[in-house]
């Protein structure tokens, strides 16, 4: 009997604590023919109601285009106060990525063609599952401020590949090939 009161006490601790210290998982939805002018602001009340929003991204239109577009990445989890502690976090539950990407599906469904200031939405996943997408970006962060060749060589990859995620697959690519020179000498 005491036995199984003490398993079933460690058990909930345990669960208590991987509740408490679980990682951010999150889906970044694609919204586009927004109208010009659209900002954070006007965009919020509207996807704040599917959970919380970690970040808004308006990519830098071409040329004359009478519309926008924004990346709006939303996620599960809770967050921490620091970049550090971002950064530290272990990866979500399969349970936590799962909502995440249905809260995603649900805003998909309702808001695609909802008119939005005169202008129909166009709304898809750009990304449906990105189980640890905010700590990697944290944990870049905090390794380009505290190393700054390694920021050098990462922004110079991505203005000579002329992309946001060059830099990050060129220098993978790179470390997996020294990597694999290092064990075969």
């Amino acid at each position: 009997m005491f036995g199984t009161t003490l398993r079933t006490v460690a058990t909930t601790a345990l669960r208590a604590q991987r509740i408490q210290t679980r990682g951010l998982a999150s889906s970044i939805l694609y919204v586009t023919n927004l109208p010009k002018g659209t900002t954070e602001e006007k965009l919020a009340p509207i996807f704040e109601k599917y959970g919380p929003v970690y970040e808004y991204h308006f990519p830098q239109s071409r040329g004359e285009q009478s519309y926008v577009n924004a990346f709006i990445k939303l996620y599960s989890g809770d967050l921490p106060s620091t970049i550090e502690e971002l950064a530290a976090l272990p990866a979500p539950s399969a349970v936590e990525v799962s909502d995440v990407a249905k809260r995603g599906s649900d805003a998909i469904a309702e808001l695609s063609e909802y008119d939005f200031e005169g202008r129909p939405m166009r709304v898809g996943f750009a990304h449906k599952n990105m189980p640890d997408a905010i700590q990697f970006h944290a944990r870049m962060t905090l390794r380009k401020a505290a190393d700054p060749e390694f920021a050098a060589n990462t922004n110079k990859r991505q203005n000579e590949k002329g992309g946001y995620s060059a830099g990050y697959k060129d220098g993978f690519r790179d470390g997996l090939a020294e990597a694999q020179k290092n064990a075969s000498a």
